[in-house]
């Protein structure tokens, strides 16, 4: 799923309430700090508008389809309507055992100024080491 897709889904999901969490289970019990401060920082930075800083947490596979200035127009265009961040809470982290090395998913319970509550997903892969973004859902 790349990033460019997941937000132009959100830009028809603004007023649909999100789902109410789920329970947790043993693929979401377990945390890990890392993936889940790589995938708030990335959506901080969307917050604050710092397009070309959140792609660069992107991965590579990601910036093969979406250039900088798709990203940026893309996220521009389906963000900013949101208005501003009221709340962003951790609802869970799954581990998604997908080859070649798995996913992480990390989902946020979200308010922003002009939505009812909505999900984010921010999909997570490591790379080089680190945890890179591979997609991010809103809705």
């Amino acid at each position: 799923m790349t990033l460019a897709l997941g937000l132009i889904a959100l830009s028809g999901l603004t007023h649909i309430a999100s789902a109410p969490p789920q329970a947790a289970s043993a693929s979401t019990t377990a945390t890990d700090p890392a993936v889940v401060e790589t995938a708030q920082r990335f959506v901080e930075l969307i917050d604050q508008g710092r397009w070309a800083d959140s792609y660069r947490l992107t991965t590579t596979s990601f910036r093969k389809l979406n250039s900088e200035q798709v990203w940026a127009t893309t996220s521009q265009n389906v963000r900013t309507p949101l208005g501003k961040l009221v709340s962003r809470t951790f609802l869970s982290q799954d581990d998604i055992p997908a080859p070649p090395a798995g996913y992480q998913m990390v989902r946020f319970n979200t308010r922003f100024g002009t939505s009812a509550p909505v999900v984010e997903t921010v999909t997570l892969e490591r790379e080089n080491g680190e945890w890179r973004v591979a997609g991010i859902y809103v809705g």
